[in-house]
């Protein structure tokens, strides 16, 4: 069986959410990465204009400045856009407006499939969700720790992830350790360049008898 339910973050998992984003020196740190390529990448033309065709000096300087200008500006409205700024304060707002989904999973049966170049081991899980019989696959490296350690599979087990997200914030077993029914190959390289395979924490519709 498999039960989700939408709830706040608790006061626990805002600080950890927060304590995972980057810190103000590695946010500026990538914005000056980013700028040096950008500058790179504009001065590309004068250069090799420059190698058939001498710019004078006086040239030169004046486009360098212009190419510096542009460049920050380009690299700070990226910036801006796809990661909030130089600050954490918007992803921050972000977490704390956010909300989870608590997914619940009883099962007995399961499959793994083996570890493709270090992505983590998958579990194909069989579940009954509003009483239709379906599989919950899930994949990462979390999962080989807690292989190894003999906890996972588990009859019962719940996680935390964001609404519509497929990283989960908490993963927790609370029921008895069993064995897989078989194993099954990793994905070969069709699939990957495809992109025909499910995310971490996707619920399938079929059961886990066609899974091959």
């Amino acid at each position: 069986m498999i039960t989700t339910t939408i709830r706040n973050l608790t006061q626990d998992e805002t600080q950890r959410q927060i304590k995972r984003l980057p810190s103000v020196y590695k946010r500026f740190e990538n914005f000056v990465l980013k700028l040096i390529v950008v500058v790179l990448v504009l001065l590309a033309p004068l250069l090799i204009y420059d190698r058939f065709n001498p710019v004078p000096s006086h040239t030169q300087a004046v486009y360098c400045i212009v190419i510096v200008i542009l460049a920050v500006l380009i690299v700070f409205w990226v910036t801006k856009k796809f990661e909030g700024g130089l600050t954490n304060s918007k992803q921050i707002d972000n977490i704390k407006s956010g909300q989870v989904e608590v997914v619940k999973v009883q099962t007995t049966r399961a499959i793994k499939r083996e570890d493709f170049e270090d992505f983590g081991v998958a579990f194909y899980l069989a579940v009954v969700d509003n009483g239709q019989p379906k599989t919950l696959f899930l994949w990462g490296q979390y999962l080989d720790e807690l292989e190894y350690e003999k906890t996972f599979p588990n009859t019962e087990f719940e996680f935390i992830r964001k609404v519509g997200s497929d990283e989960f914030i908490d993963f927790k077993t609370s029921g008895q350790y069993f064995i897989e029914e078989k194993v099954l190959p990793a994905f070969d390289k069709e699939v990957w360049k495809t992109g025909r395979y499910p995310v971490n924490g996707q619920l399938l519709d079929q059961v886990i008898d066609d899974i091959v």
